[in-house]
């Protein structure tokens, strides 16, 4: 069954995955909406997917006051820069965020310049973002659990290492696992993962201590934002956190023998255009891959010293 560009999971019952066509791509990044008893919206894509949520909410027979809880992973825009506007129009949801990054949906306006200094030219891609009212948001640590009914339940699973404001969500009964971004970029038609390690706060060793986490849940299925319901979790967890470190080797190794950062960042756009240019346009992909080479750059000065 596919409703324009929703699709349903059919091996997850009542599980629809909306495309929300981020940054201009076909399933590049999504958004879930479960119609449980309870009805979920997951993740809330940016300001300007907001329209097509709703369409998709009224296609699938959900009224908007029907939602219970509006679940951004984290507060960075592709995740969550549709919260704001969401919870104007769904006036009964409660918006769950990390008690961590619940005081940038309330004021959004340091977030804000943050993203601009980190996506530079692609910012307006990535929208707008609306203050939410303090009572609307439920602030979450990890461990908390949200009753959708019917025997559905999303437990809340603290995933730092990406940022420190994330959390994955787990439903023992599909046993799926939506993993944020603590499990990268995965897109299969293209070149499988890609990294995730933005500045300013991307930290290496939580993101394994992440990981390891996540393999103790008993998995069937790996939800990803970017992008799809993949099987074999564990395959595909170990697959990243092999890849993750090779790339913060990589990193490393690099400033090491170049010293200036600009021009480690360069080598990397060079690199990743050669092996990705095919998949993802370079009007997109160098400023992805400067950000997530800044974001090991900033972790190594941090946490190892570097200068």
């Amino acid at each position: 069954m596919s409703l324009h560009s929703v699709e349903a999971i059919g091996e997850i019952a009542n599980l629809y995955l909306l495309d929300a066509q981020m940054l201009g791509l076909a399933h590049y990044g999504g958004l879930y909406i479960w119609k449980t008893p309870r009805p979920v919206i997951i993740e809330t894509g940016f300001s300007h997917t907001v329209e097509k949520t709703l369409a998709a909410l009224e296609e699938l027979e959900i009224r908007p006051e029907e939602i219970a809880y509006i679940l951004p992973t984290h507060v960075h825009m592709d995740h969550a820069g549709g919260a704001g506007f969401l919870a104007k129009t769904c006036p009964h949801a409660k918006i769950v965020v990390h008690e961590r990054g619940a005081p940038h949906l309330i004021d959004p306006s340091r977030l804000v310049e943050s993203v601009k200094r980190a996506v530079g030219p692609m910012f307006p891609y990535y929208g707008e973002l609306t203050p939410i009212p303090p009572d609307r948001i439920m602030a979450v640590k990890g461990g908390e659990r949200l009753e959708l009914g019917e025997g559905y339940e999303l437990e809340i699973i603290n995933a730092p290492g990406h940022a420190p404001h994330q959390y994955c969500l787990y439903e023992r009964r599909s046993k799926a696992l939506f993993s944020a971004d603590a499990v990268g970029i995965y897109r299969r038609e293209a070149t499988g993962f890609t990294m995730t390690t933005p500045p300013p706060r991307f930290h290496y060793e939580r993101s394994l201590e992440t990981l390891q986490k996540l393999r103790a849940f008993e998995l069937s299925w790996l939800c990803f934002t970017h992008y799809g319901v993949e099987a074999e979790p564990y395959r595909l967890l170990d697959e990243y956190e092999k890849l993750l470190g090779e790339w913060v080797e990589a990193v490393e190794r690099a400033k090491r023998e170049l010293g200036d950062d600009q021009a480690v960042k360069e080598h990397f756009v060079r690199q990743e255009l050669k092996e990705l240019g095919a998949y993802y346009p370079e009007r997109m992909l160098r400023p992805e891959v400067e950000m997530n080479v800044q974001g090991v750059l900033l972790y190594l000065q941090r946490e190892r010293g570097q200068t």
